[in-house]
């Protein structure tokens, strides 16, 4: 009887700590829950993309929701390369791993193949994004494949900045007359151009570097390297899985880094502005902007594929944030005449559309760049926002553009996965730095609203470009 007393005691006690253990494991049931859903790990016969009709009754399966439409597996691969990336110490090897840069096959893998061996399928390629668009029509497909919505006008940040614009306008002077009036006839319009954006880039340094601190302890670099990957989800009817590889190899003039990052437009707290829509409820998107990348000339780059936001993200380089970047568009003066636009309102919509398109795939590609080197990429999404500062220039019409980068997340695109942030890029311009130059004097003239001619630069380019520099 003693025994079955004990026995029962030690019963008792047994369910109480199992109870207790119950209890303290329903208690943190919300804390890993994500955990557990990612060891649930599908089977292996599972794809990523929808099953094929059952021709049999006996074929017949009844999966979940993720494993019918294959967004379950896809979830899963998608989580997987994020803790992946996430452990691995170097910036680099997290840049490597998640690279989408395949080779060409070898002379010698080429020679050995028998034709009862697997047919050599194509080596993926990345969409090589023209430095300035090549397609007179592409600013939603730019909108699209970096995710970013479009807004007008950029009063709002610069207020309550009133820069020098007097030494300023007579370093422009100098450096604009030494430009026009050069007798150098071995460079092409492009590099001359680039010369004088640079020298403009000097001006504003020589004008603000005394009393702004922070442009006395910086990195200026003259046609740095600049170059991004990203992929973008969507294309269905291009590739499986609707992912879509670019690059842009993109051709700055100058640009200038700092250690402190430039101060967020808005937060991550303002929903309202995180979550707005890229497009309106006008567009159809899937059958009005989605189109084949050929449609606007890009092609497939063979190069390998890199992140490099001017400098290499393991070179141990403290400025890592973009401030400001100039850079040459005088092509699309080219472009405009090969696509025989007509002058006036029809120009000036063409010009503006393809600067503006310019400005938000250089500022994306910039942004992302220097998010990679920050450890972020497409499978652990940024944590912060990033903004930087674009000028686009021919030599005398100036447009201007502020991005902030709020999502890299953009190559996947399935059910279950859910990302409503949209990164932003307001621009404004094009604004005409001067409309008529004396040779013989050496006076610049610039035209007003009302058609009144002024002697002088125009006051409203040049206090933008200093208010670019001086934007904390």
């Amino acid at each position: 009887m003693r025994q079955k007393v004990i026995s029962l005691n030690a019963v008792s006690n047994l369910l109480l700590q199992c109870n207790s253990n119950y209890s303290k494991s329903t208690a943190t049931a919300t804390k890993t829950a994500l955990a557990v859903r990612r060891h649930l790990k599908p089977p292996y016969y599972r794809r990523t993309i929808p099953a094929y009709p059952a021709t049999h009754k006996l074929k017949e399966e009844f999966p979940n929701a993720g494993d019918l439409d294959g967004s379950g597996p896809r979830l899963y691969d998608y989580e997987q390369m994020g803790d992946i990336v996430r452990s691995l110490p170097k910036i680099s090897d997290k840049i490597d791993f998640v690279n989408p840069y395949e080779r060409p096959w070898t002379r010698f893998e080429k020679t050995w193949h028998r034709p009862w061996h697997p047919f050599l399928m194509s080596p993926r390629k990345a969409w090589n994004v023209p430095s300035v668009p090549r397609y007179f029509d592409s600013l939603n497909f730019y909108k699209y494949i970096t995710k970013t919505r479009l807004v007008d006008g950029l009063n709002q940040w610069y207020e309550g900045i009133v820069p020098p614009t007097t030494s300023f306008q007579m370093r422009l002077i100098e450096s604009l007359i030494a430009n026009l009036e050069s007798n150098q006839t071995d460079i092409d319009e492009s590099e001359r151009v680039t010369i004088l954006l640079q020298a403009v880039f000097d001006a504003a340094l020589l004008t603000l570097a005394q009393n702004v601190h922070r442009l006395q302890n910086c990195r200026i670099s003259a046609t740095p390297r600049c170059e991004s990957f990203w992929v973008r989800a969507g294309f269905m009817q291009i590739r499986k899985l609707g992912e879509l590889a670019f690059v842009l190899r993109d051709q700055l003039a100058a640009h200038i880094r700092t250690k402190q990052p430039l101060r967020p437009l808005f937060k991550f707290s303002n929903e309202d502005e995180l979550n707005a829509e890229v497009f309106d409820e006008t567009v159809d998107v899937k059958q009005d902007v989605i189109y084949s990348p050929k449609v606007f000339n890009m092609w497939p780059d063979e190069k390998p594929l890199w992140q490099c936001a001017g400098f290499e993200p393991d070179s141990g380089d403290e400025y890592k944030s973009g401030l400001l970047a100039i850079k040459d568009v005088s092509s699309l003066n080219d472009l405009l005449a090969y696509w025989k636009v007509e002058p006036g309102e029809e120009r000036s919509i063409v010009q503006r559309e393809s600067l503006t398109a310019t400005a938000i795939v250089s500022l994306f590609s910039w942004l992302n760049a220097q998010a990679h080197s920050l450890g972020f990429t497409q499978y652990n999404d940024i944590e912060w926002p990033l903004v930087s500062q674009m000028i686009l220039s021919d030599g005398r019409d100036f447009f201007f553009a502020i991005a902030q980068l709020n999502t890299i997340a953009i190559n996947i695109d399935v059910k279950g996965f859910v990302n409503n942030r949209s990164n932003v890029c307001y621009v404004e311009g094009p604004l005409r730095l001067y409309d008529r130059f004396d040779s013989r004097r050496g006076n610049f003239y610039y035209l007003l609203a009302d058609g009144t001619e002024v002697e002088g630069l125009n006051p409203q380019v040049m206090t933008r470009i200093l208010q670019m520099f001086i934007k904390e």
